[in-house]
């Protein structure tokens, strides 16, 4: 045989060709190792080319799209990884992820032993409706609300079935648990007056800065809803010690709506005829686009005319009468998907006559009240970034008028009052408010959810009053003079007050059946010379996975405004007091009783000499806790009960008092207390 010898260069020339092919398969199998056999990537950013991680990335065949073929949800690179086991094909391409616009792409080929890759923009989700102040549903128990929540929630359908006496948002406070209607027709929250309480429309302060009572005339079909907050521990509510009565009105929908209601007016019958109208209460509401998808109208307006008959006086002298108009009109513009305004006009004239008519107070000696409300307001909510920034300028003018049926001495008599009322006034105040606030959108810190919200609130109140008093005369069933009280005329009573708030809260979530609600609330009323600071805290749990049971518990302090009635009391008309004896020409002793505002508590003896000035005094102060349980039944039953404590304290009296020389006053202090305690269970069913 004979032996052949393969040269050794062509045995390394084969090594190194193995070598080389050994390498690239190991490094093919090396790269699909890294790509996890993908067939197709997706690369999600948003619109400053950031990673977005968590978006859902699905895949449909082209033409169905209500099938999906595979779904992928990107990483922390925002890289979204579809497997190479797709069937080759033209697929339509949807990614959608929190706070941004849905991506849709419906040209998308997967082709056969190719990786496709594909970049994906998102654009932030546009502002919609959302951006409105939403208001909470009657069954809003959930964990999320916080630990203040609205005792009911009264929505613009119900208001309208109502059957109300007059046809305004006040008539139907009292059907809230909780809120009652005084004997002297005034709203009270939670025990407290309403002096105490605070009204809001649309968030700003709508309450009297002279008196402090609600000035709340608005067209019932003009209110999209109600809430009263007996004792709300966020920080952005201030100015009582009561309660807080929450009114938002409703905006202009997407096509024109009309409505008129009750027309039909209930007549007055007299033996047999008709003798006029008892009461008619007409509205008129009509909303809708003045530009589409930009601006929009909502124009309410009513009458209402009411005469109430009092048994025991003869017709036709037995009657109060009571007249109003209303017109309010709101405007809301929709710059861009971040940016809306919204303008509001209300108008509202009111005249009683007769009032307080008795039987033994007879129409000749009952006052005639007129009053006219003017407000004007402008909010502006613009997006920043995933925030809210919302602004308020308002300015609200209010006149009030108090005048007799004559000019005769008002005269006291054992059985029944005689002559004409005895006192003029004619008031006139403002309110201009700025209100700026930023609620941030939800962070993830520190172990726990945050919801931070801060803001501030300026208000500058001024009013000016003329009062002016005849004398009152009181006699015997003789008909001799027994006591004359005659009043000193003063000079127009002029007050102003600036209010300096600051606040910040922060609603935590560090469980989904937990949450808490800190916050700080700084208040500078100069009228008051008074800088304070209050602080709340609340707390909100379920012990289960659902809210159908939640336990709320919470404790904050509030302080009260001061009305400028009060700080212009030492102001008001002094008076002298005479008594007369039996023969009522002899005098027996005269006293002059002056105004004094004293700004510390009865503990040593009283210098009216060192009576307070109208810019001292304290401000009312409220210590208040709550714990509440909240019981979802079943679908038509609700249960709550509520246990609450609250104590008031600088509350003013007015009481007479002598000082340390004998010299007679009537001394209004702001040394008064209040305790208040309830236990309230609530029954919610659901037709």
């Amino acid at each position: 045989m004979r032996s052949s010898k393969v040269p050794h260069s062509f045995i390394k020339d084969c090594c190194t060709l193995a070598l080389l092919w050994a390498c690239a398969v190991s490094n093919g199998f090396a790269q699909q190792a890294q790509n996890g056999g993908l067939g197709l990537r997706v690369l999600v950013t948003d619109a400053q080319q950031r990673a977005v991680a968590g978006a859902v990335c699905s895949l449909s065949p082209a033409g169905n799209n209500a099938k999906v073929a595979a779904t992928a949800s990107t990483d922390e690179q925002g890289v979204g990884k579809f497997s190479a086991t797709l069937i080759p094909g033209n697929y339509t391409l949807r990614v959608e992820s929190p706070g941004f616009e849905t991506f849709n792409r419906n040209d998308l080929v997967v082709k056969d032993g190719e990786i496709t890759e594909i970049a994906v923009s998102l654009k932030i989700a546009a502002v919609t409706e959302n951006v409105t102040v939403a208001v909470p549903a009657d069954e809003a128990t959930n964990v999320q609300a916080g630990a203040s929540t609205a005792a009911a929630v009264l929505r613009r359908q119900s208001l309208q079935r109502l059957p109300l006496a007059a046809a305004r948002v006040d008539q139907a406070l009292p059907l809230i648990p909780g809120v009652v209607r005084s004997s002297t027709g005034e709203i009270s929250i939670e025990g407290a007056s309403e002096q105490q309480s605070t009204l809001l429309v649309n968030g700003l302060n709508a309450s009297d800065p002279a008196s402090g009572n609600f000035r709340l005339n608005l067209p019932i079909d003009s209110v999209e809803s109600v809430q009263v907050f007996q004792h709300p521990y966020t920080a952005e509510y201030g100015a009582f010690t009561g309660g807080v009565a929450a009114v938002e009105t409703r905006r202009g929908k997407d096509h024109w709506h009309f409505e008129v209601n009750d027309f039909l007016p209930d007549l007055r019958f007299k033996g047999g005829h008709i003798r006029g109208v008892a009461e008619d209460t007409p509205r008129v509401n009509f909303n809708g686009p003045l530009i589409k998808d930009r601006l929009f109208l909502s124009q309410s307006v009513s009458y209402s005319i009411a005469k109430q008959a009092v048994r025991g006086l003869p017709f036709p002298v037995n009657e109060t009468k009571s007249e109003s108009q209303s017109y309010f009109s709101q405007l809301d513009l929709i710059l861009s998907n971040r940016h809306t305004q919204t303008f509001t006009f209300a108008y509202s004239p009111q005249r009683d006559q007769f009032v307080n008519l008795d039987f033994f107070r007879p129409q000749p000696v009952t006052p005639n009240y007129k009053q006219k409300d003017f407000v004007v307001t402008v909010r502006d909510r613009y997006q920043v970034r995933e925030g809210l920034l919302q602004s308020a300028f308002s300015f609200k003018r209010f006149d009030a008028e108090i005048w007799g049926q004559g000019e005769s001495e008002q005269t006291l008599t054992p059985t029944v009052e005689q002559g004409n009322y005895f006192a003029t006034q004619a008031r006139h105040s403002h309110r201009l408010e700025l209100f700026e606030v930023y609620s941030s959108p939800a962070k993830h810190f520190l172990g726990a959810g945050h919801e931070i919200k801060v803001g501030f609130d300026f208000n500058n109140v001024d009013s000016l009053l003329n009062y002016s008093a005849r004398p009152v005369n009181i006699v015997r069933q003789d008909e001799t003079l027994a006591e004359r009280i005659v009043f000193k005329g003063v000079r127009p009573i002029q007050a102003e007050n600036r209010e300096y708030v600051g606040f910040a809260q922060d609603r935590l979530l560090p469980r989904p059946n937990l949450s808490f609600d800190v916050g700080l609330r700084f208040e500078d009323q100069r009228i008051g010379k008074e800088s304070n600071l209050a602080p709340r805290a609340g707390v909100a749990w379920s012990p289960f996975k659902s809210d159908r049971t939640v336990l709320r518990a919470g404790v904050g302090l509030f302080y009260d405004k001061v009305p400028l009635n009060i700080r212009s009391f030492g102001r008001y008309p002094s008076r002298t007091v005479t008594r007369y004896a039996a023969d009522g020409v002899t005098e027996i002793d005269s006293h002059h009783y002056f105004n004094v505002l004293v700004d510390t508590p009865p503990i040593e003896p009283l210098d009216f000499r060192r009576r307070a000035g109208s810019e001292a005094g304290f401000v009312p102060e409220n210590l208040k806790w709550n714990v509440q349980l909240d019981q979802i039944v079943s679908q038509w039953l609700d249960l709550r009960a509520n246990l609450t404590r609250s104590r008031t304290n600088h509350i003013y009296i007015v009481n007479p008092e002598l000082d340390f020389r004998g010299r007679s006053g009537i001394v209004l202090r702001s040394a008064g207390q209040a305790t208040y305690r309830a236990l309230e269970l609530t029954a919610r069913f659901r037709l």
